[in-house]
């Protein structure tokens, strides 16, 4: 067995989130199409993108501070479904989400090829703990030329997050993260456990969709919940800081933008503080060089304790009002090989129960895919889609 990297300081807490029935951070994306894919060369095609990126074929060696990426991985897998009674707009009877990828005995890399009554749906499948959403979509990009008999992109860069974050100047935070409000107003349930999602198009101009978004969420909250703090968090890809000959990169490398959103703040506002916050470097502000001895510590530190969870859910107030991801315009073209012609994509929102939204979006096309994810306990699948329903009406009035 071979030494292949050390996992960051982020990719700990992943591995740390695992528990032997689930694996809640897990990227999980969706393509949908007419037609289908013989799972014979969808399983050679992953292997060879594989290869093509060794940093997906690791496995986890080692123990406590000396826990280590190994390149000796296991080949990953493709596995056929029948799921014909999901429509694939919700969570609510999915199949394979949150099942758990054993790090230390599993390919990190899964494919399953599901079949429901509304097309083929190809679900792929990696530990959050090996990669990140960009690279899940390089992948997903490799393995479709591969079936097209074309060359895979590759990459044979090791950078993390961390590694950039350490030779790079980090501003400090100007937020706090505390006593924010949620976004959804539902039948609140601390008891409740779980994770739940409900997706629909938008048919609306997609020209500052990221601001859009976070402008109506705010105020959703604030015309549900008064007055209060609403904080979001937008992921930010770190491979912008990367040098042309450095390649790129599958391992984890993202960071993050934490943005507060006050009640007189405008729509142009937003968007001007998002290019503000990429330009002073804001998406490496959440790393400490502290976070070095993460890899000491206990798992169940950063594991949410179930009463904490309860009381966030009881008084209504969180470390931030949710999350919101937009990957802008994906070309469905990219996800297309004989025999399979892909109409539609989209990711799942990580199941993070601790925060109360979840918003992932991306366009194609004259539409944007939306997925609103939050924790069972903030509402019921009825509210969830009325909530949904709700945000698309205020999108339009924007």
């Amino acid at each position: 067995m071979s030494f292949y990297r050390i996992p960051s300081p982020l990719e700990f807490t992943y591995i740390a989130a695992d528990l032997p029935h689930y694996s809640p951070l897990v990227n999980q994306f969706f393509v949908i199409g007419n037609g289908d894919i013989d799972s014979n060369k969808l399983r050679s095609a992953l292997a060879q993108a594989v290869t093509a990126n060794p940093g997906f074929k690791v496995r986890l060696k080692g123990y406590w501070g000396w826990r280590r990426w190994d390149d000796q991985g296991l080949a990953p897998t493709v596995e056929d479904i029948d799921a014909p009674d999901w429509d694939s707009a919700s969570s609510e009877g999915a199949p394979l989400l949150g099942n758990p990828i054993d790090l230390r005995h599993e390919s990190p890399c899964q494919i399953a090829k599901i079949r429901t009554r509304t097309g083929t749906h190809v679900l792929f499948r990696t530990h959050h703990a090996v990669t990140d959403g960009r690279g899940t979509v390089h992948l997903m990009n490799d393995v479709f030329r591969i079936l097209r008999g074309e060359d895979p992109l590759g990459s044979s860069s090791m950078l993390t997050e961390w590694d950039i974050a350490m030779r790079e100047e980090r501003p400090d935070s100007t937020v706090s993260e505390d006593d924010c409000l949620p976004v959804i107003k539902g039948s609140v349930d601390p008891e409740r456990t779980g994770y739940q999602w409900y997706r629909f198009d938008w048919k609306g101009d997609k020209n500052k969709f990221a601001a859009k978004i976070l402008f109506a969420c705010a105020q959703l909250a604030r015309a549900h919940f008064g007055e209060g703090k609403v904080l979001f968090r937008i992921p930010a890809d770190l491979r912008r800081y990367m040098e042309k000959n450095e390649g790129f990169t599958v391992a984890n490398c993202s960071g993050a933008i934490d943005l507060e959103i006050n009640a007189d703040t405008k729509l142009n506002e937003i968007r001007s503080s998002i290019v503000r916050s990429m330009r002073n470097k804001m998406d490496l502000a959440p790393f400490k060089e502290k976070y070095q001895y993460v890899k000491w510590l206990p798992k169940s530190l950063f594991r949410v304790h179930p009463e904490s969870l309860k009381r966030m859910h009881r008084e209504q107030r969180y470390r931030m009002s949710g999350s919101v991801s937009y990957m802008g315009d994906v070309a469905n073209e990219m996800f297309s090989c004989d025999g399979f012609e892909p109409f539609s994509q989209f990711g799942v929102p990580i199941p993070f129960e601790n925060r109360p939204l979840f918003v992932a979006a991306c366009s194609y096309n004259n539409l944007t895919n939306i997925i609103i994810g939050c924790p069972r306990a903030v509402c019921n699948p009825s509210e969830l889609k009325q909530f949904c329903q709700k945000l698309s009406n205020t999108l339009d009035a924007l």
